[in-house]
């Protein structure tokens, strides 16, 4: 590839594979063809994760054009951590209901919902997989009590459980004297 001091130094399109692009760019916007080399040098050669992005997204607009062109038709983009998905998709995602999705949308539970004006909800799917991270339990005996510990499900020590308990006994199914 060349780098931008040699793009000063010879034509535009003579090496280098953004010459043509740069050209006609440079014709409809009337700025040289050697400055729009540079630019597009600079935002596609950067080592940023947003050039990354730029550079795929390119990659995809260019391959559906081309796809089109022969008539083919290409496969809907894979889903992104930041898209909205439906109450049931995040019920599915949870395992919990979609009632249930849509009551922790409602009180605001579930972050990054969005509620259309015909009272459609959506959420992004980062939020529901943060919210899966966060509730998530393994499923042995152990951890599920020390779950519970952190949920606060035992306040009580088992002995006071154990009293109120027969206390409850007692009074419902008073004995016989």
């Amino acid at each position: 590839m060349p780098t931008a001091a040699t793009l000063g130094k010879t034509p535009a399109h003579r090496h280098d594979p953004l010459g043509p692009l740069a050209d006609a760019i440079g014709s409809i916007t009337g700025a040289t063809s050697i400055q729009v080399a540079k630019a597009l040098h600079q935002v596609l050669e950067a080592t940023t994760p947003q050039s990354r992005n730029v550079r795929l997204q390119l990659i995809r607009h260019l391959a559906d054009i081309e796809s089109q062109t022969i008539g083919i038709e290409m496969p809907k983009a894979a889903a992104t951590t930041n898209d909205l998905i439906s109450t049931a998709q995040a019920a599915e995602l949870l395992g919990y209901s979609r009632p249930y999705v849509a009551m922790l949308i409602d009180q605001n539970k579930l972050k990054g919902a969005s509620v259309s004006a015909g009272g459609h909800r959506r959420v992004s799917r980062a939020a529901v997989m943060d919210m899966k991270a966060k509730h998530q339990v393994t499923g042995k005996a152990a951890d599920l009590r020390a779950e519970g510990q952190k949920a606060g499900a035992y306040k009580s020590s088992e002995a006071d459980v154990v009293r109120r308990v027969k206390a409850l006994a007692e009074k419902r199914f008073p004995k016989k004297r």
